[in-house]
């Protein structure tokens, strides 16, 4: 495992959880630390989280805030949240059920001529996704997708006038096509 991938944990985690505590009065506030962290954690040495931390800290993506009573809690930062969305953007991808549910996703989006980046981004993310395309501004998945079109929208800034997802059981006389696209039959 890589550093940017122990980072990456270690961002989430904090999205997650809000922010972790440690105890500035003790010598051991830092090893109290560890052992708040997940069980996923405990598989990687001490030394590999104290850099994973300090990396975190360097590059302003955590920082450690003094509470009352002698505590210091570590919070994720904007700059955090938006690399942990970006990385989050890159590896997206849609999770296939073992069984179909019978709904069609239609993607369908109106994005406006001064945002012409982030709509031709967005079709190269559907792309990407495996979506198939109905009409330009119209995609069509049989997966579930609503929540990376939500992340979609939050990274590119778009407002949810201007894309959506549309759930239906039933998409014309493109059916059969689909069906087939998607190994569906």
């Amino acid at each position: 495992m890589n550093k940017s991938e122990i980072s990456k944990k270690i961002l989430k985690y904090l999205v997650i959880g809000g922010g972790l505590f440690i105890i500035l009065s003790s010598p051991a506030g830092t090893r109290r630390l560890l052992k708040q962290l997940p069980k996923e954690f405990k598989k990687y040495k001490k030394r590999r989280l104290y850099r994973a931390l300090s990396r975190l800290k360097t590059q302003n993506k955590i920082t450690y805030v003094k509470e009352d009573n002698n505590f210091l809690t570590i919070k994720i930062t904007e700059n955090g949240k938006n690399y942990l969305k970006k990385v989050d953007f890159d590896y997206l991808t849609l999770k296939k059920p073992a069984v179909w549910d019978k709904n069609w996703r239609l993607v369908i989006f109106d994005i406006p001529e001064n945002k012409k980046v982030a709509r031709e981004a967005l079709r190269g993310k559907l792309k990407d996704l495996e979506l198939v395309k109905l009409q330009d501004s119209v995609w069509v998945t049989p997966f579930p997708c609503e929540r990376e079109i939500d992340l979609i929208k939050t990274i590119f800034n778009l407002s949810d006038s201007w894309l959506d997802v549309i759930i239906t059981n039933n998409i014309g006389h493109n059916e059969y096509y689909f069906r087939k696209t998607f190994d569906l039959l």
